[in-house]
Parts: C-alpha cells; sequence; structure tokens
C-alpha cells in the first residue's frame, strides 16, 4: 500500500503543478476553458436527463456505487494496519511461538554494540520462511582489524539468532563502515562482508 500512496501522490502532485503553472500563466483562458466545459457538460446531463430520467438515475446510482466500492477499499486498506512481521520459533516441547521481527532487531542491536571498537550497529532483519536474514551496518573504530571483527560480529549474531533465540540464521551480511580519523575529512569505506 505505501507504493501505491506513493505514485498516487506523486502523480497528483506533478498533475497539480501543472495545472498550477498553466492557471498561472494563462489565467483568463484556462477560466474560459473551463466555463465552455462546464456549460457543454451541463447541457449534455439535462439532454440526458429528458431523455430518459430513470435511466440518468439509475446511472447516477452506478456511479455512486462504483465510487463508494474504489475509494471504501482504498480507505480500509489505508485504515487497516498490518500485522507486524514475525518469524516462528519451536520451543523443545514442540509449541509454537512467533517473534516479532523488530525484537530480533533490537536484541541484535544490543549485543553487537557491546563488542569492542563498534560505534554504531543498524541490523535489517527480514523473515523469509522460518529462516532469518539479517544485514548488519556497523560503524567501527578506524584501526580495526576488518577480517578479526567480521567473524567475530558474525559469531555472536549466529549466537543471539540460533542460541540464544532458537530461529535459524539463513543469510547474514555485515558491512563495516570505519568512523574517519581524526581530522580526516574524507568519506569513510564502506567493506561489504556477506555470507550466504
Amino acid at each position: 500500500m505505501n507504493t501505491f500512496n506513493r505514485i498516487v501522490m506523486i502523480f497528483l502532485l506533478v498533475v497539480l503543478l501543472i495545472v498550477s503553472l498553466i492557471a498561472t500563466v494563462v489565467p483568463f483562458a484556462v477560466l474560459d476553458a473551463l466555463i465552455r466545459f462546464l456549460m457543454t457538460t451541463r447541457s449534455g446531463l439535462e439532454s440526458m436527463y429528458r431523455a430518459g430520467p430513470l435511466v440518468f438515475m439509475l446511472a447516477q446510482a452506478g456511479i455512486i456505487l462504483a465510487l463508494a466500492i474504489i475509494i471504501g477499499t482504498l480507505l480500509v486498506l489505508e485504515i487497516r494496519r498490518g500485522k507486524p512481521p514475525v518469524v516462528k520459533v519451536t520451543t523443545p516441547e514442540g509449541k509454537q511461538a512467533a517473534i516479532l521481527v523488530d525484537s530480533v532487531a533490537m536484541r541484535l542491536r544490543y549485543h553487537l554494540d557491546q563488542l569492542a571498537d563498534v560505534i554504531d550497529v543498524v541490523p535489517q532483519v527480514k523473515a523469509k520462511g522460518d529462516l532469518v536474514n539479517v544485514t548488519v551496518e556497523v560503524i567501527t573504530s578506524p584501526d580495526v582489524n576488518v577480517p578479526m571483527k567480521t567473524q567475530e560480529i558474525l559469531h555472536l549474531l549466529r549466537e543471539v539468532v540460533e542460541e540464544r533465540m532458537g530461529l535459524k540464521l539463513g543469510r547474514a551480511d555485515v558491512r563495516i563502515k570505519h568512523a574517519p580519523y581524526p581530522g580526516d575529512s574524507g568519506a569513510p569505506k564502506v567493506i561489504d562482508s556477506r555470507r550466504g
């Protein structure tokens, strides 16, 4: 629904921009065209009504019903909140529980943030079936040993997801970004380490 909303909003804004520009540049021509359009529409509707009042009223009812269905459906989809994404976990007794994906991300952030040389962590967790795919963006101090830190992050990530939470880890991506050296104005370099 978010994609649909964005497309509709972009379309409406573009149309509004074009109409506003035209109305500002040639206001009298726009008003004349609008008056002609309204007069023509009124004449057409009056002739349709005179030709068959019952058909005209049925057409009105059909248009109202179609608009109510379309707009009502869009309103319901917009207002109704979707269920938050969850991942299922099976207990040793065979029972099932559902864990919010946000909870997995919060726990990963907490534990990974405790590692030495880690300045900030932004985990992105996606559930796919019974698997949890994780992408972790980590900002580290500039002198960190990248291979060792990547292994340490992947080890802790697996420990938290599989051992402490009882989930199955699918794909794990670690993206390391170094904080700049003191006095360095260059953009930080991103090192992408993937395990599939």
